[in-house]
């Protein structure tokens, strides 16, 4: 045959019913006669049944639907990866959506994956919006979040208030008086608000330090741009990044405009990715556990996807690299 056999076809080369070959791949009761025949038709016509849409089909179907906001991020590939990894040692199969950063897209897949029948859902979420507790309030599957705060679902977060006080004291001990803080917006929790306050509230106990903040979206291109032109106007003793990858932007800005780190601009960021153990001076940071984020979501997923009990927030260490981009 030149087309690809189909269930029909099977039944009708080999004279059963249709109903006897899906028992068949679905394992299912079949006489040992009319199994020797469609056994023979596949095997003569190399059929190969679509595993995947038998899969989606069926309850416990191992699939578990996995939404993430990108896949250039070091932080979401070693989650990723870890995650898969566990997933797949657990005989589960994740199926990856990417949305760019785009919230509607994220929102919209959450009832995608659902009607695909998946067991669970797991999202690297940037925020959690209304949307995301509705879905999470109807119960329709189990749903954890990585990496932000669902307050009636479970989630797993880094402890973002313990390492933004490290962050804090470490500034204090090299005694900047104008200290610049790259963050971004609010609608992050974790990052936008968590981190950043707990930052905050350390350095404001020295009444002496001026702050100032400026806020980006994340990308390298965009901090650099940023901070070009605040330093055209403005030179801050210290800069505090709230990731490595805006970190990375300001250090190719205040490279432009001819500075030395640290010697005339100290600067720190959060992360610990492997590009800030290579560059020269190396860069002060927080190397969160990602790998551990990415085991930990898997086992978790898999816990209530079985009924068995887990903590609605899990939180996950980190290490701090005191390096020298600080004085």
């Amino acid at each position: 045959m030149s087309k690809k056999l189909t269930i029909l076809d099977i039944a009708e080369l080999s004279g059963v019913g249709k109903s006897t070959v899906s028992r068949f791949f679905n394992n299912g009761y079949v006489s040992g006669s009319s199994r020797e025949k469609i056994q023979k038709v596949i095997e003569e016509h190399g059929y190969a049944p679509n595993l995947f849409a038998r899969g989606i089909k069926a309850k416990n179907n191992k699939f578990i639907g996995v939404i993430v906001p990108c896949l250039d991020s070091a932080t979401t590939s070693t989650i990723l990866m870890k995650l898969d990894n566990k997933l797949r040692e657990c005989g589960y199969i994740p199926l990856i959506i990417n949305t760019n950063h785009n919230i509607d897209v994220e929102i919209a897949n959450l009832d995608n994956l659902w009607r695909l029948n998946v067991e669970g859902i797991i999202i690297l979420a940037t925020q959690v919006t209304s949307e995301h507790k509705s879905f999470v309030k109807s119960g329709k599957l189990p749903v954890l979040f990585v990496g932000q705060y669902c307050s009636n679902g479970y989630s797993i977060v880094n402890d973002e208030v313990k390492a933004g006080r490290k962050m804090g004291k470490r500034v204090l001990k090299s005694h900047p008086k104008n200290i610049l803080y790259i963050g971004v917006d609010e609608s992050d929790t974790m990052v936008g608000k968590n981190r950043r306050d707990a930052v905050f509230k350390v350095l404001m106990e020295d009444k002496l330090i001026n702050i100032e903040e400026i806020k980006s979206d994340f990308s390298l291109e965009t901090t650099e741009k940023l901070l070009d032109s605040y330093l055209r106007l403005k030179k801050p003793d210290l800069i505090i990044s709230a990731t490595d990858n805006m970190a990375l932007g300001a250090i190719k800005a205040i490279q432009k405009h001819g500075f030395k780190i640290p010697e005339d601009i100290s600067i720190s960021g959060f992360g610990g990715y492997k590009v800030s153990d290579i560059i020269t001076p190396r860069l002060t940071t927080v190397k969160f556990d990602n790998e551990r984020a990415g085991e930990l979501a898997a086992e978790s997923i898999i816990k209530l996807i079985n009924g068995e009990e887990v903590s609605k927030i899990q939180k996950i260490d980190f290490k701090f690299l005191d390096r020298e981009s600080i004085k």
